[in-house]
């Protein structure tokens, strides 16, 4: 019986430092530092904008062709646009004069063709694909043209004028 006991005697200290290790292993020491991750979203909302100057060709002689002083016309916006334009009548006309102008012979410098155009009463897409403005300093892309007229012969004297509708799209939007 002497060796039961040994043997248990032996045992029991073994029990001990077993519950022990469990013991110390079920305990964890508190947490100082932790991570996680965070996905942050923001939508910069697209801002459409384009600036264009009136034009005043100066004289044109009835029965000839003139051409405007070159414009530019300034993308202000954060998107690429496709610019359109298109006269709001279909002649220009005078407060004093009764003749007018037809817009048959009224032109645009074209950026999409790389020539002139005609310019109606719908819209003409004039430039594809401008860029935006630059970042940080906001400087406009910039684009500049010339209009062409032809006044028909024995046209009366006097100022005419007509508007034109320049009109942006975010690029590859479908047409105003």
């Amino acid at each position: 019986m002497i060796n039961m006991r040994e043997k248990l005697m032996g045992v029991i200290p073994l029990m001990v430092a077993l519950v022990f290790v469990v013991a110390i292993g079920a305990y964890s020491s508190p947490s100082y530092a932790a991570t996680a991750s965070q996905t942050v979203t923001v939508t910069v909302p697209e801002a459409i904008s384009i600036v264009v100057p009136n034009v005043n060709f100066g004289s044109i002689a009835a029965g000839s062709e003139g051409t405007s002083p070159a414009f530019t016309v300034s993308n202000t916006g954060n998107v690429k646009i496709d610019l359109y334009v298109k006269a709001d009548a279909s002649a220009f006309t005078s407060p004093t004069a009764t003749d007018t102008i037809p817009i048959t012979g009224f032109n645009i410098f074209s950026n999409v063709t790389g020539n002139y155009q005609n310019i109606t009463t719908s819209s003409l897409k004039i430039y594809d694909n401008m860029n935006k403005a630059s970042q940080g300093a906001g400087t406009p892309t910039t684009w500049t043209t010339t209009l062409r007229l032809f006044v028909p012969p024995f046209t009366e004297d006097g100022t005419y004028t007509i508007t034109n509708t320049y009109t942006a799209v975010k690029h590859n939007s479908p047409a105003p």
